[in-house]
């Protein structure tokens, strides 16, 4: 006992005094950055919050504030609290943009992906919140003006090893509540996510992931990220087999022919981030027009169903009919699947027109997979890039997908639009609407010529958006800016401004085809697996033995056969029991 009291005097030592005073302060200064962290990303989540589960979360926020401010015991120089100290500012602003982006905190899947997005670096910008962003940067540097002459002092091992084992335990005692919370309720806790959401991203390599940092503190994801990435560098999957159910389902709907030939010329154009509030005759006047002709199907409430590689994801659903995988990008992990792609039927060589690199969402590989036998980079303003795609119809290839890119998140190519708006409106709001008017200028000159040339006029042209974009603030803001006008304008030039409808984040379908007449509308709720099933049903493969889980949306008579949650589990397990091949 009396060794005891001597260790003690020994730590609260003078010379010890200013290690325990820093580490007070820097285990405070983390804690209050979990709350506001917690604030600014879950707010708008319904998260359940039972007894034990709110005590549990703020026992692991304690405790993860111990464990990083514990690091103070085992520095002698104490103004490298200042670097520490901004490496985890850092990577709570970086989760905050990524949750703004993506609705979902960083994880493995995220950094394994971060290589294959060149180009994009500066598309965060537009999700960066600045007033937010830099509160955690000014607490730290308040942190380090008040301690930034506390500088030396000896490490004492013995009260970080206290502390570690303190902060640990702490940790394991949340654990243990939730595991007994879930027993007593019977299920997992879970997210209740609001509209805008991704339901069904699911962790990646079986951690539940976002539940626990949710609940706990974002300061415990690099563990779980570090076994996670361990796992996917190492190809370690998880085994989903079909179930005898499932091989009977999939039968039912997959009869018919192995082979079939696209019965004429078809082309995919792929609008980045094209949602159908911007479809209007004053911002895209040109796609407006066409979505009006009498050749042309138009469908305005396609639901997003990507998962976690965005684009990537788009251009699959569409061009097989398939949704991704539940959890990381299926580009990555099943780019050497078969695939039921409509242009593998295509009876000459098809081709895919990028705006980017090859090596973006792995490029290489999956345009081969969807039956593309070459790919062709086009690296430049969407104007020529469509340009690009008439020089290809002239020189008489039939079968061809087109991606843009200007629209991609800053939205800097807004620079290129001739549309008047008002100073007034929101910087995201007025990027997002004069780029789409700069897209359109581009594409007007491929649709002139849709309407013009008689051999143009016989192709199949399916034109959709890839995904939304915008993050449900950004919405709320655009959206209440538009309420307003109505009372505001003294321009009656601009009265379309407060019909516009930013809040209702759909996608919309414009396929132009001889073989359509009337001008026929869906106006109803749909997905975009009905895409493929759509346009496929123009192509004249209805005998081809996979239609997708979709439905044709231009007949009325059909129904579904699959819900859409019950299609993201089946599909999730057909991709990686490369069902197809």
């Amino acid at each position: 006992m009396e060794q005891w009291r001597k260790r003690c005097k020994q730590w609260l030592a003078e010379g010890n005094r200013a290690s325990w005073s820093v580490f007070g302060a820097f285990a405070l200064l983390i804690f209050l950055q979990t709350l506001i962290f917690d604030h600014f990303a879950f707010r708008e989540m319904a998260l359940e919050a039972t007894t034990q589960n709110t005590i549990a979360m703020w026992i692991s926020k304690i405790a993860a504030s111990l464990l990083f401010a514990s690091v103070v015991f085992i520095l002698k120089d104490k103004r490298w609290l200042i670097a520490f100290s901004l490496v985890i500012d850092t990577w709570f602003v970086a989760n905050l943009i990524y949750m703004r982006n993506n609705h979902i905190l960083l994880d493995a899947e995220a950094f394994n992906m971060s290589g294959n997005l060149h180009g994009y670096f500066w598309s965060v910008l537009i999700y960066v919140e600045w007033k937010i962003d830099l509160l955690f940067y000014l607490m730290t540097a308040l942190f380090s003006t008040i301690f930034f002459f506390t500088t030396r002092s000896k490490r004492n091992w013995w009260a970080w090893i206290i502390v570690l084992v303190l902060a640990v335990g702490l940790r394991h005692t949340a654990a243990a509540l939730y595991v007994n919370d879930r027993k007593k309720q019977q299920e997992e806790v879970r997210y209740d996510p609001a509209p805008f959401i991704r339901e069904r991203r699911e962790p990646v390599y079986g951690t539940d992931f976002p539940t626990v940092v949710a609940n706990t503190s974002v300061l415990y994801s690099p563990f779980y990220i570090t076994s996670d990435y361990y796992l996917m560098m190492n190809n370690i999957q998880p085994e989903r087999p079909l179930t005898a159910e499932d091989s009977l389902f999939v039968a039912s709907i997959t009869q018919g022919q192995d082979e079939a030939t696209l019965n004429g010329p078809l082309i995919i154009v792929l609008l980045e981030s094209l949602e159908n509030w911007v479809l209007t005759p004053e911002i895209m006047p040109n796609l407006y027009r066409l979505a009006q002709n009498d050749h042309t199907f138009y469908a305005n409430r396609i639901h997003t169903q990507i998962v976690g590689a965005p684009s990537a994801d788009g251009q699959m659903i569409i061009n097989t009919g398939l949704l991704p995988i539940n959890a990381g990008a299926t580009c990555l992990h099943y780019s050497d699947n078969t695939y039921p792609a409509i242009m593998r039927l295509a009876p000459e060589p098809a081709i895919c027109l990028l705006p980017h690199d090859t090596c973006v969402w792995n490029q290489t590989k999956m345009s081969p997979a969807y039956g593309y036998d070459s790919t062709i980079c086009y690296c430049d303003i969407d104007t020529i890039l469509f340009q690009k795609l008439d020089s290809l119809v002239d020189e008489g290839h039939s079968y061809i997908q087109c991606i843009t890119q200007s629209t991609h998140a800053p939205f800097v190519n807004e620079k290129y639009s001739h549309l008047d708006l008002p100073g007034s409106m929101p910087w995201v709001m007025y990027n997002f609407i004069r780029g789409f008017n700069s897209l359109d200028d581009g594409l007007g000159y491929f649709i002139r010529k849709i309407e013009s040339d008689p051999k143009l006029q016989n192709y199949t042209i399916v034109f959709t958006g890839d995904h939304r974009i915008l993050h449900y603030e950004k919405r709320e803001q655009m959206q209440d800016y538009a309420d307003r006008w109505a009372n505001r304008n003294d321009d009656p030039a601009l009265d379309w401004i407060s019909d516009l409808h930013p809040t209702d984040d759909c996608l919309p379908l414009i396929i132009y085809s001889p073989k359509i007449s009337g001008n026929p509308r869906y106006t109803e709720d749909c997905y975009q697996m009905d895409i493929y099933p759509t346009y496929q049903s123009l192509m004249g493969v209805e005998n081809y033995r996979w239609h997708g889980f979709g439905i044709n949306l231009m007949d009325k008579t059909q129904k579904r056969v699959i819900e859409e949650d019950d299609a993201y589990v089946l599909s999730d397990k057909l991709i990686r029991n490369n069902y197809f091949k």
